[in-house]
């Protein structure tokens, strides 16, 4: 047996623990973090099964030193017998507290309370755990559950306890009121009283629970039998029984189900064409749907598309049933999978969002936020411009998003998208508080018509950032435009000019010497001798100088020449620098 390191120490105080605990306490830190890595790559990786095998082999090396490990669960710790091994409030990392502290809930949901693992398990069983802790971990829509998976893989070291099937009843309570009426229902505000439990419930018509009704159409039998005669007469078939019902399970598992899902389906339109049969068809294919995007299988999810379109060819009832189940997706662990997918499964991810249509908007746009990989955001770029071409109105919703990377993204996308048709939504985000929202809304203007762009370009010029102000300033001034003459001119007349940075000011008057005319000499020519003989040189007039200069028209060449017979030196400077630079072009 390995001693602990330092590191696996300091995330529980191992004072409080035995030694078993402080090793299951590890090895299950050990386990959340290998499950982790499960989920996100394939099975056949080297990296995985080099450590399913040494966390494995760790677990059974911990079992035949110490005896049978005991774990019991809670919704948000796990026991070594009476010995807390996982719990909340100790201080650590807090991304590895938020992958371990998952594990308890994970298992407590499924109903397992308890989980016994007895000396001498073989790998495999160990790996069946492993397997089934992976498949039910990977979000809220699989349809899989621990206590079925563990059953299926036929354990004799691994024993398990779960929560006993229970029925629900309904009771019926009573409120009160004035005029002798009351309410009738389950109710969270108020408890029943005890005569109200003890009263026979739902023996009226319609009522739920645990009711007569239920039992109406079950034929009375008419004679009887010894009941251990009639056990001991069954008992010599019981063997029999089983072995075939696990061979019939097994050639069952060997199966491929989604192979046999076409026919099954095509038999049922055959039996039952009407709607009905096909609402219910397709509230089953959309949860298979979700399920194989879940596990991020998209191979399986384009399957169960073509069924629907099959069943569904007008999306008649298709649209609503795939909104409301792929809202509830695991979205951080799809797009942690995407980052390290290849190209080929990222771009099938992206054609079959495509082909899900306006339901996978709100997907594709999560997955294009959460993903940190340049390829799994392009791709899911590249998904949400063919989806919205024609219905822009679609991303409004993420444009008012909270969060900046998402509205960022959008507004890259209605870029993308161009036309005059995404000008409403990009006129949302103007004034944005994030400088990299601002910044690809510059960028995303380009693609749409000059004449509505115009007002959202000049509201950018206010900014300070070198970015945004150069970014703002080269869309403006693709063209000569007085507008944009004009309001740069105000910019650079403004009170708050000379706070500005240098390099803002260089830009504002670069900008303004790529659409400048005679209108503006004028007010250069002020800028350039303002002063009078206690002027000083700085950087507007300079600029100034040499904005005239590149103007290049008589009325401008005229301002630069009268400044070279100015009394002020500084004015004198600012000219002949600017007409030496021409000299020399």
């Amino acid at each position: 047996m390995t001693n602990l390191s330092q590191s696996s120490e300091r995330f529980i105080s191992l004072r409080e623990l035995s030694p078993y605990a402080q090793h299951t306490a590890v090895w299950l830190r050990s386990l959340a973090r290998a499950l982790k890595m499960f989920r996100l790559y394939r099975s056949e990786n080297p990296v995985v099964i080099a450590t399913r095998e040494q966390i494995a082999s760790k677990l059974a090396e911990l079992v035949n030193q110490h005896g049978a490990m005991d774990l019991r669960f809670t919704p948000s710790e796990i026991h070594l017998v009476d010995e807390p091994v996982i719990r909340p409030g100790v201080d650590s990392d807090e991304n590895l507290r938020a992958t371990e502290l998952q594990l308890p809930f994970q298992v407590y949901r499924d109903g397992i309370r308890r989980i016994v693992i007895l000396p001498e398990v073989p790998l495999a069983e160990i790996y069946v755990l492993f397997d089934a802790l992976r498949v039910t971990g990977v979000g809220p829509e699989t349809q899989d559950d621990l206590v079925t998976l563990l059953w299926q893989g036929n354990l004799t070291h691994i024993q398990s306890e779960s929560v006993p099937l229970e029925q629900t009843i309904y009771l019926s309570v009573h409120r009160g009121s004035e005029g002798g009426g009351g309410h009738r229902g389950l109710s969270y505000a108020w408890s029943p009283v005890g005569s109200e439990i003890r009263a026979d419930l739902g023996q009226q018509l319609g009522a739920q629970g645990l009711h007569r009704d239920t039992f109406d159409d079950w034929a009375l039998c008419d004679s009887f039998v010894d009941v251990p005669t009639a056990y001991h007469s069954m008992e010599a078939g019981f063997d029999e029984s089983r072995v075939r019902l696990m061979e019939e399970w097994r050639d069952e598992s060997a199966c491929d189900w989604a192979g046999q899902t076409p026919g099954i389906v095509q038999r049922l339109l055959e039996l039952d064409p009407g709607d009905g049969m096909r609402t219910s068809l397709v509230q089953a294919l959309v949860t298979w749907l979700a399920g194989a995007l879940q596990r991020c299988d998209w191979e399986e999810a384009q399957r169960s598309l073509a069924m629907l379109r099959q069943v569904d060819p007008q999306s008649r009832w298709t649209c609503e049933a795939m909104t409301a189940a792929l809202s509830g997706l695991g979205l951080q662990e799809i797009a942690q999978r995407l980052d390290e997918d290849d190209a080929r499964d990222q771009a099938r991810f992206s054609s079959l969002m495509v082909a899900i249509g306006q339901p996978a908007v709100g997907l594709t746009c999560s997955v294009m936020c959460l993903c940190t990989k340049v390829r799994p955001r392009a791709a899911a770029s590249t998904a949400i411009c063919y989806m919205c071409s024609d219905h822009p109105e679609w991303l409004a919703p993420f444009v008012a998003d909270s969060r900046w990377q998402m509205v960022r993204n959008v507004v890259f996308v209605l870029g993308q998208i161009g036309g005059a048709a995404v000008v409403p939504l990009l006129e949302e985000v103007c004034a944005h508080s994030e400088l990299r929202v601002r910044r690809a809304l510059v960028q995303a203007l380009g693609n749409v018509p000059c004449d509505v762009r115009l007002p959202m370009l000049l509201e950018q010029l206010h900014t300070r950032d070198p970015q945004l102000l150069a970014a703002t300033l080269n869309m403006l001034t693709r063209e000569r435009n007085p507008r944009v003459a004009r309001a740069i001119l105000a910019r650079i007349q403004a009170p708050d000019f000379e706070s500005r940075s240098e390099e803002n000011k260089r830009a504002l008057f670069n900008g303004l010497s790529e659409v400048a005319d005679d209108h503006t000499v004028p007010a250069l020519e002020q800028l350039l001798t303002e002063g009078g003989w206690f002027a000083r040189r700085t950087v507007a007039r300079v600029a100034a100088a040499r904005t005239l200069r590149r103007i290049g028209t008589e009325t401008a060449v005229a301002v630069l020449e009268a400044g070279l017979r100015s009394k002020s030196e500084a004015v004198r400077s600012a000219c002949l620098d600017a007409m030496s630079s021409r000299m020399n072009s």
